[in-house]
């Protein structure tokens, strides 16, 4: 994908993901699309899911 357009200016889309990765945007971006921040994982379910990832990473 083009970073710039012909002018030589960012395009929208790398614009827009620059502006997301950004962690001082990133409760803005989550605040005005209403996107909702995932709570961490009780410890019993974390080291459930890092089970499953070592088993399919050794298959």
């Amino acid at each position: 994908m083009a970073k710039r357009d012909k002018d030589g200016h960012k395009t929208l889309a790398e614009a827009v993901r620059e502006f997301i990765k950004s962690e001082d945007n990133r409760p803005h971006v989550h605040k005005l699309l209403g996107l909702e921040v995932e709570p961490e994982l009780p410890p019993t379910l974390a080291s459930l899911l890092e089970a499953i990832d070592r088993s399919k990473r050794a298959e």
